[in-house]
């Protein structure tokens, strides 16, 4: 017996989100998208006017500005609705799961996230997906560093790998992310959002505003006060590690007791 297909409305108001989700989702044969809204009432109407039932909405927290998490309320008539969240937003996380929530991906969007939130829907295989590679992914929040993501960098939307991501530095509410070509961008998000999607394997954190990607350190130093002194490929200046994550770093990585 053939499984059903579900079907799936969008909504996003960023472009690339939606042409990268898109795109994701063709490697789903069961995925069938019947919708796509921009806006808040672009979607309400969407939803409100479907005569075919919706399986699985896909939704941002902010669509210019209104809270989508009011659409929800559209869908009670509509109790077999799956919810999935795709947003840059991780404070509404927990209102989030008091609804029909399959799962809660905090941008940037990688294909085996996605896979692993499409797979709790149950007619949904995720070893089945088509033209698509499976890799085995030792925790499923977590990037590959193969990966590619799309991000914002400078007004332009543009696909970046995860290697090419030389360090991450905190400011406020925001990140600044440096790439090993020099470029430069500030991106929304804590710092703790990156640290709990970089592959551990390949980024640490040296400090509670830093992280770095292994791969380009080039030696590191003791400083004062059992804190050290990191150089990193194509950075000039060198970055501070605090103590307790100097002492991580040397009990992680089974360094000298001469540092």
């Amino acid at each position: 017996m053939s499984k059903p297909v579900i079907n799936t409305i969008i909504v996003e108001d960023d472009a690339a989100s939606v042409a990268l989700l898109t795109e994701f989702l063709k490697s789903f044969p069961l995925i069938n998208i019947i919708g796509k809204a921009s806006r808040y009432k672009e979607a309400a109407d969407l939803i409100g006017t479907l005569s075919t039932e919706i399986d699985l909405l896909i939704l941002d927290i902010d669509l210019e500005g209104a809270n989508s998490l009011d659409l929800i309320k559209l869908l009670r008539e509509k109790p077999k609705t799956d919810i999935l969240f795709v947003t840059s937003f991780t404070e509404f996380a927990v209102k989030a799961f008091e609804y029909n929530t399959i799962d809660y991906i905090v941008k940037p969007i990688s294909f085996e996230r996605l896979s692993k939130a499409l797979s709790r829907i149950g007619s949904v295989d995720e070893s089945t997906a088509s033209g698509a590679k499976q890799e085995v992914v030792k925790d499923v929040n977590r990037l590959a560093f193969s990966n590619m993501i799309l991000m914002n960098i400078n007004n332009e939307m543009k696909f970046i790998k995860i290697s090419d991501i030389n360090f991450i530095e905190a400011k406020g509410n925001y990140t600044n992310v440096a790439l090993q070509d020099g470029t430069k961008f500030v991106t929304y998000g804590l710092i703790k959002v990156w640290e709990d999607k970089l592959p551990l394997e390949d980024f640490f954190r040296i400090h509670r505003s830093t992280i770095v990607n292994l791969h380009n350190v080039l030696k590191i130093e003791k400083g004062t006060y059992d804190t050290g002194i990191l150089y990193l490929k194509g950075e000039s200046n060198p970055f501070e590690v605090s103590r307790n994550y100097f002492s991580i770093i040397k009990n992680k990585f089974k360094l000298t007791s001469t540092l």
